[in-house]
């Protein structure tokens, strides 16, 4: 019989009933993520509750795999905020016209920007804790380049999850954050360095792979889950006028159409599974305003104060109050495979 990390029922020191098994699904996006914790820091400030203390599971790739392991690990959504602020402009940064073209030169044979200076931003702020410290189960969307295969970094929730949790929470993020032409492919140690890239590339929206999770892992049925996915906002993508272009025509359109198409099949699937339990916070941009990698400071804070903005429209800051930040506190986490 499969074992599963002890968890405590709900409502059962307290009398309550209420066995909803609630998931946070976080989008990638690059610098986009500054939207994802405006989003959160005003529904923690609103509601007055914090969002690691109210889900059972959370799933993040590529920058929501560094917001969901920065939750997991203790920080508050205001904190998230700061680390974009602070660190998004060092990490993407914006140079003179004459360095944007030498850049873009640069950018056709080697990655766009430092993985070292990625992984330095991230040991600020995550330290030397590990993965396995995590308060919540995590699920961390990644891909194998050395095998070809898709790949789920995860905490200790299950019998058969013991490799990943001694792994640096550092390690981890850079394994789902590393897009393929900005970052280099990053070695994980305790994988026998083997390389990784962005978790995009399969799961940019990680709400289907966590609602698998849930219900193959962590023995939950679909009628108990309820679904919180929150993008990096989206722009309307029309490609009538590329369908019969070739490489050069399409150019990054064919990424971004494929990581966008994605994006919807793996949120309306996940939607139908629960019978529509899931409720999604994303704003929609003219197209060009927003990019992956544009962190001049007043873009971060415009993409923060959209987030905020979103949060607290009334039909989203009801239903979150409703269904998920609520009172009614997750059961402990209590891993098979704490970290050591």
């Amino acid at each position: 019989m499969a074992r599963f990390a002890r968890v405590v029922a709900r409502g059962e020191q307290s009398g309550e009933t209420d066995m909803t098994f609630r998931i946070l699904a976080l989008d990638g996006g690059g610098i986009k993520g500054s939207f994802t914790a405006g989003v959160l820091a005003a529904l923690e400030k609103d509601t007055g509750h914090r969002c690691v203390d109210h889900f059972d599971l959370i799933a993040g790739t590529s920058t929501g795999g560094i917001i969901a392991i920065g939750l997991g690990l203790g920080l508050s959504a205001a904190e998230i905020v700061d680390f974009y602020t602070r660190h998004g402009p060092t990490i993407f940064p914006s140079t003179s016209l004459a360095r944007r073209w030498f850049g873009v030169a640069r950018h056709l044979f080697q990655p766009k920007h430092s993985h070292q200076t990625l992984r330095s931003a991230l040991t600020q702020v995550l330290g030397e804790r590990k993965f396995g410290d995590s308060i919540r189960p995590l699920v961390i969307p990644t891909y194998d380049a050395v095998g070809g295969r898709i790949f789920l970094l995860k905490t200790g929730h299950h019998a058969h999850l013991r490799h990943d949790v001694e792994a640096p929470a550092v390690e981890v993020a850079l394994a789902t954050a590393a897009a393929p032409t900005y970052f280099a492919a990053t070695r994980f140690p305790d994988h026998g360095n083997n390389s990784y890239v962005d978790g995009g590339v399969w799961a940019n929206s990680p709400a289907l792979a966590a609602l698998v999770e849930a219900v193959h892992f962590l023995g939950q049925r679909l009628e108990d889950i309820d679904i919180l996915s929150i993008g990096t906002t989206s722009t309307p993508f029309n490609v009538a006028q590329k369908h019969r272009s070739g490489i050069l025509g399409w150019n990054a359109g064919l990424v971004e159409i494929l990581m966008t198409a994605q994006q919807e099949a793996a949120n309306a699937q996940a939607m139908l599974l629960v019978d529509r339990r899931f409720h999604r916070i994303d704003h929609q941009s003219p197209r060009g305003q927003f990019s992956l990698d544009d962190a001049r400071p007043e873009q971060i804070e415009r993409l923060i104060a959209l987030g905020r903005g979103e949060a607290v429209k009334k039909a989203n800051i009801e239903a979150v109050g409703d269904r998920f930040l609520n009172g009614r506190h997750a059961p402990p986490f209590q891993p098979l495979f704490p970290s050591r």
